[in-house]
């Protein structure tokens, strides 16, 4: 066979392989355009990567009781030499021994996702009432049970700030649990209150709700104000725990700006109050 033959049959193919590259499509015997890799994002951060430990910069400071909507702070340290990402509320469950209380989430802030290279750190924040009066209403946590966003297993940090009250059959608990990355402060885990006027209850006292139930509110303040009187003429002395539609309630007097009054707070939801002024 001649050279010009040979030269003939090998030109079509230098053609198409010329065309392929022009075109972006792949070319015949086994020519190919190579394209760029794609980044993967980094896997859901597992419990065991993660080093769970307390940060000081919450609100609770001691174990001493202080009657009031605290926080407390947690911080996850990435303790592997991989990155990871979390996004969501942890579990959080305050034990002690086969006692617990579950804390639910917090409805704001929205999550995020929270990347985590080796050795660094997020927080997240825990909103609990710090019992000081009632002890039948309160947990004394020996431990905080946290599980990770999206993770079955937990570690335990031991628990260094008093007794809590519970929460758990609340409509508007007063313990909560905030996402990772954000800052959530006490107030958090309950709704908006407002103050409502009821009109006037025992001893002509003016009846005001600081509710969340709006005017609804108003009767359930009526009866408090009825019960609480009944146990100041028994001489029941203060702080003094009533009982309205099965739900304690704990009175005492306050000093306000410039007469004093007597406020008496829900023992299932301390957010919901009855307050009587003269």
């Amino acid at each position: 066979m001649s050279s010009h033959a040979c030269h003939a049959r090998t030109r079509p193919v230098v053609r198409a392989a010329a065309l392929a590259a022009v075109a972006g499509i792949a070319a015949p015997l086994g020519l190919f355009v190579a394209t760029a890799p794609a980044f993967a994002t980094p896997a859901t951060c597992r419990t065991n990567q993660l080093q769970a430990s307390w940060d000081d910069s919450g609100t609770a400071r001691s174990s001493t009781p202080t009657g009031k909507q605290e926080t407390a702070v947690v911080k996850l340290r990435n303790s592997s030499d991989d990155s990871c990402t979390l996004q969501g509320h942890p579990g959080v469950s305050l034990t002690q021994g086969k006692s617990s209380e579950t804390l639910r989430d917090t409805s704001k802030p929205e999550p995020k996702s929270v990347s985590l290279a080796p050795g660094k750190s997020t927080t997240f924040t825990l909103v609990f009432l710090s019992e000081k009066d009632e002890p039948k209403q309160a947990i004394k946590p020996e431990a905080a049970v946290v599980t990770p966003p999206d993770n079955k297993a937990s570690t335990t940090l031991s628990w260094k700030w008093g007794p809590v009250t519970k929460q758990e059959g609340a409509t508007h608990p007063g313990n909560a649990v905030g996402p990772v990355g954000a800052t959530v402060e006490a107030g958090s885990g309950s709704s908006a209150s407002k103050q409502i006027d009821c009109g006037s209850g025992w001893n002509n006292l003016s009846v005001r709700a600081v509710t969340s139930h709006g005017k609804d509110a108003c009767p359930v303040a009526l009866k408090v104000s009825t019960a609480y009187g009944k146990a100041v003429e028994a001489k029941k002395a203060e702080p003094i725990t009533i009982t309205v539609n099965d739900t304690g309630w704990k009175c005492q007097q306050k000093q306000g700006e410039p007469n004093p009054y007597t406020e008496c707070i829900n023992t299932k939801e301390p957010t919901e109050k009855v307050q009587l002024l003269s």
